[in-house]
């Protein structure tokens, strides 16, 4: 089924001369390399240093060169206004609120907090230095500089104004705002479950030797619930489902659903997706459980919990009405005031 939706993909290229431009790309002309190494550079990593517990001999909780961490998935979205100049717009780097707070689950199911140190981002450069393409970017946080998060505690997602040091060194691409598949466009261009999607993240058994080397995984959307669900933020919330097998380190990463052909020659528009958008942001994974008795001379019990395959998905209307929300729209406005451009001028960075 891979090999068919990869030539599926090559298929479309040829005909979706839109999709060079929605990946951040100048040319007009169709890319030689594959779409999937182009979405492949969307996703960068974000590790967590956590602090460690405060023992007796250090009340500050710093104690070790190897502080424990976490690993997640984010990616990079441009937003344009029309206040800027051609050519620049506002970027954010997008994960999990889960990701950005270090928000566990317990053994009890409920959402637990840890103290995070320091906050890196890891891109890969275009030209290696030193035989080395990745490079890690401290995330500097503060009261004007951080995360912002839905307004609703049970969307797990978090955004914050992001734009690497030296863009044109860094190997990297950005969705667009346009590129989210809000929930009209789920409803006009007939997304339903079955449809094929595509994601990629950080691989927690291999992130990469000399550069990030996200893992690429495929699947189907599994369902798209008409009510709540718990979400990984503990609370009941709107979520997609899909089957794809994803593993710690996976979130944040983006879901894309993939068009798909038709029986027939060339691209059917009838009755199957012709977007190529982000579906969501994948934030964790359905546990099975089986209860397990064993009987001898006295009886054990013991409960197993396994990955089900089933993803749970952040819708992207809940990331687009994050990024249009007043607090974001606020913080571009307060931008473009503090660096003195009108009402045909603004800031963040160039594409």
């Amino acid at each position: 089924m891979l090999r068919y939706f990869l030539m599926a993909m090559t298929a479309l290229l040829i005909s979706m001369a839109w999709l060079p431009e929605a990946l951040g790309q100048q040319t007009t002309t169709v890319p030689t390399s594959r779409v999937e190494a182009e979405l492949s550079k969307v996703v960068v990593f974000i590790t967590l240093e956590l602090k460690t517990q405060g023992r007796s001999n250090d009340p500050n909780g710093t104690e070790g060169a190897n502080p424990p961490t976490l690993r997640g998935t984010g990616f990079l979205i441009m937003v344009p206004d029309s206040r800027m100049p051609s050519g620049e717009t506002f970027s954010y780097l997008v994960t999990n609120r889960h990701v950005a707070e270090a928000i566990e689950q317990d053994n009890e199911g409920r959402c637990v907090r840890r103290e995070i140190k320091t906050t890196y981002v890891t891109l890969n450069l275009k030209e290696p230095a030193n035989g080395e393409r990745a490079v890690k970017i401290e995330l500097a946080l503060s009261p004007q500089h951080h995360w912002y998060f839905p307004s609703d505690e049970a969307v797990d997602l978090a955004v914050i104004p992001f734009a690497p040091p030296v863009e044109n060194s860094y190997d990297f691409k950005e969705v667009t705002i346009d590129q989210l598949l809000s929930a009209e466009t789920i409803g006009k261009d007939q997304i339903v479950p079955g449809d094929p999607v595509l994601t990629a993240g950080f691989f927690f058994a291999y992130a990469g030797f000399h550069e990030i080397q996200p893992i690429v995984r495929e699947g189907v959307l599994a369902m798209l619930p008409d009510g709540p669900m718990t979400t990984t933020m503990c609370k009941a919330g709107n979520v997609y489902l899909a089957d794809v097998h994803i593993t710690p380190g996976n979130s944040g990463s983006p879901m894309f659903i993939i068009p798909k052909l038709g029986l027939g020659a060339g691209i059917s528009f009838g009755g199957t997706p012709s977007v190529f958008g982000l579906l969501g942001v994948v934030s964790g994974y359905m546990q099975e459980t089986s209860d397990l008795t064993l009987r001898a001379s006295t009886i054990w019990s013991a409960s197993v919990q396994a990955n089900s395959g089933v993803s749970i998905v952040v819708p992207a209307q809940q990331l687009k009405d994050l990024l249009e929300s007043p607090e974001l729209r606020g913080q571009r406005d307060e931008t473009v005031r503090q660096m003195g451009f009108g009402e045909t001028q603004s800031p963040l960075r160039s594409k």
